[in-house]
Formats: structure tokens, C-alpha cells, sequence
């Protein structure tokens, strides 16, 4: 107990009277970016990010105390054990978009599924990498007994992702993107009772090949207006649909060049688009659901970092499903596995993908 505070058995206790204190106070506290701007009033990028707050990425509270105090330590003790059940023998393929194009956050992601994905999903949950080659050659869901349930695509740029690498730029086997062979592809995965995921700028891939009837709100605004360098945001959480499943009713989003969903109600902006050539006539139903959206109240929005323009996403849509057919697409407006830190998210990613 502390200056009439309780704290709970096996809080840890990181003492500041050290020489690394005041780089672990850093990473713990909340930061507040200066607002800074040029001579032309554009808004001066950071280094890296804005903000880095362990606590929050990490859903673990934490706070400061200033008074002194004495506590008894625990009595260390060994033990360990970790269950899970492994399932049916034959349990469904989970794959990742992996682009001719590098890109980090994919291997983030797989960095995240080898580490954690087993525990999360099943002993022997098999994970692989599908490439833009195997996606424009009608890339098959199905082998053996086994088969693919989901395919996640990372943090990238959309045009990256149809196009990649021109050609003449690299060999062959590494130019073309996902091509429109590969969206046909993945629209008949989905339509065929799939889940394609999209994390962050990937989810404006989705919006534009498969015609969704959904805006990002942040394309096109100014830097003056919008500029949010990477940092952590208050997101509320519709609790009652499976992805929120055991999560609370507010959390966060790794918010860095990131989208933000507005649903277009219109009824022309729910019509059904033209099925793409050689395409299947199989009507796409339009049903969505928001899973998380940030807070109506602009000042409610920045947990931690610079937010410049909060209220152009107060209010919008963060994490989005859309049923297609017999499956589902699910619109990540962040990045749910930041860096291998955001374990306050981590339960959204799994639960998309084992629904």
C-alpha cells in the first residue's frame, strides 16, 4: 500500500534510482510531442515515431510514485506450464501476403506468428507465406486435407500490392504485383467462404479492388490539417462481436500513416459493382460491421504522441467486417502487431483470423 493506494501481489516495482531509471520512466510514461512547425506552418516530421509508451502498447497500467516506500519482496520459485489444445489433426492453413515489394511490417507479422501464433491458435496451426506469383496463378485455398482459412495481408501501400516492381526493374518471377489475376483470385477466396484481413494501408488495397462501400477519411487531407507522426490512440470496442472477444471496451490503435473508415450509406454506394471479367456472377452482399471506432470527442482521442487533426477522425471507424459472399473481409485502420509491442491488440489479430 501506497500513500493509501493498493497494489496488487507481483506488482513489479521498477525503482527510477538507477542509471538507466530515467530511460525506463521514458518508456513507461505518456508523452506529449511538442507541436512543432516550419516557417510555413507544415508540421516538422519526427525522427521516428511519437510516441513509445510500453504500458499502453502492452495493456498493462502502470504509475508513477513519489513517495517512499518499503515492500516485501517475493519468494522466488520455479514452475512452469503452458496448454493449449491442438484440435482436429488437419487444422486450417493461415497464410501471409508476402509482396515482391519488401515490406516490414510483414515481417513483423510473421515474426509475431511464430513467436505467439501457436500458443494462440492451436499447436499445430500451420502458418505460410503466399506471394504475388501464387496469388495471380489461382493460388489454391485447398491441399490435401488441409485448408487455408484466412490470408493476412500486411502494411503496405495499395499500389504496391497490385503492381510491385515494374517490369524490366527486376527478373520477371519478382515484377507484376498482385495483378488483376490475383484480385479475381482473392475475390472468389472470399466470395468461396474465405477471410481476407488487411492491416492498415493495405485496408485501401481492399477498398479499391473489391469496390468496398467505405472511405478513408485521412486520404487526400493536408499535412496542416492532418498529421499524426505515429501514435497511440483511444479506440471503443464493440465488445459484443467475436473479434472483441475478452477485450475491454476501450483500448488502443497504433495509429502511423494509417486509415480511417467512413461507411457510405448511399444507396448507389451500396450497390453491387459489375462482376470484373471472367469473374463470377455471384451476387456480393454488402453486409458490415464496426468493431472499433475512435471517440466522438476529438480531445478523447491522443493517448500518447502528436495528433494534428484529431477531429477529422473523431468518430470513424478504426476495424471494420464486411461479409462477401460466404466470407468475410476485415479492414484493420492500424497496425494490431506494431513492431512485435502492441500485445494490447494482439487478441484483435488472432481473433480475426480464427473466426
Amino acid at each position: 500500500e501506497v500513500s493509501g493506494k493498493k497494489f496488487s501481489n507481483w506488482t513489479a516495482v521498477i525503482k527510477l534510482a538507477q542509471p538507466y531509471g530515467a530511460f525506463a520512466k521514458s518508456l513507461l510514461e505518456r508523452q506529449a510531442y511538442p507541436h512543432l512547425l516550419d516557417s510555413k506552418g507544415i508540421p516538422i516530421p519526427p525522427y521516428d515515431v511519437t510516441a513509445h509508451t510500453l504500458g499502453l502498447l502492452m495493456d498493462v497500467d502502470f504509475e508513477l510514485v513519489t513517495t517512499p516506500f518499503a515492500y516485501r519482496r517475493p519468494k522466488r520459485g520455479r514452475g512452469s506450464g503452458f496448454g493449449v489444445g491442438c484440435g482436429s489433426s488437419n487444422p486450417p492453413r493461415y497464410a501471409v501476403y508476402k509482396a515482391s515489394t519488401p515490406s516490414i511490417d510483414e515481417g513483423w507479422t510473421r515474426f509475431l506468428f511464430r513467436l505467439d501464433g501457436g500458443y494462440r491458435l492451436g499447436c499445430n496451426a500451420p502458418f505460410e507465406s503466399v506471394t504475388d506469383s501464387d496469388l495471380r496463378q489461382a493460388w489454391d485455398r485447398n491441399v490435401g486435407e488441409k485448408r487455408t482459412a484466412t490470408i493476412i495481408f500486411p502494411d503496405q501501400p495499395p499500389n504496391q500490392i497490385l503492381n510491385g516492381y515494374a517490369k524490366g526493374s527486376m527478373p520477371d518471377e519478382y515484377t507484376g504485383g498482385v495483378g488483376k489475376e490475383g484480385v479475381e483470385n482473392l475475390r472468389k477466396f472470399v466470395e468461396n467462404g474465405g477471410t481476407l484481413v488487411f492491416l492498415n494501408r493495405a485496408s485501401n488495397f481492399a477498398i479499391e479492388q473489391f469496390k468496398l462501400p467505405v472511405r478513408d477519411v485521412t486520404r487526400g487531407l493536408n499535412r496542416k490539417d492532418f498529421f499524426i507522426p505515429g501514435s497511440i490512440l483511444r479506440t471503443e470496442l464493440d465488445t459484443t462481436h467475436p473479434i472483441a472477444k475478452g477485450m475491454p471496451q476501450q483500448s488502443i490503435a497504433w495509429f502511423e500513416n494509417s486509415p480511417a473508415f467512413e461507411i457510405q450509406t448511399d444507396p448507389l454506394a451500396l450497390s453491387v459493382p459489375p462482376a470484373v471479367a471472367g469473374g463470377s456472377a455471384v451476387g456480393l452482399t454488402r453486409n458490415f460491421r464496426i468493431i472499433a471506432s475512435y471517440p466522438k470527442d476529438p480531445k478523447q482521442i491522443l493517448l500518447s504522441g502528436w495528433a494534428l487533426g484529431a477531429e477529422k477522425i473523431a468518430g470513424k471507424a478504426a476495424l471494420v467486417e464486411f461479409t462477401i459472399g460466404q466470407g468475410k473481409i476485415i479492414l484493420f485502420g492500424f497496425r494490431p502487431q506494431y513492431r512485435g509491442q502492441s500485445l494490447a491488440t494482439f487478441p484483435l489479430l488472432f481473433n480475426a483470423i480464427s473466426r
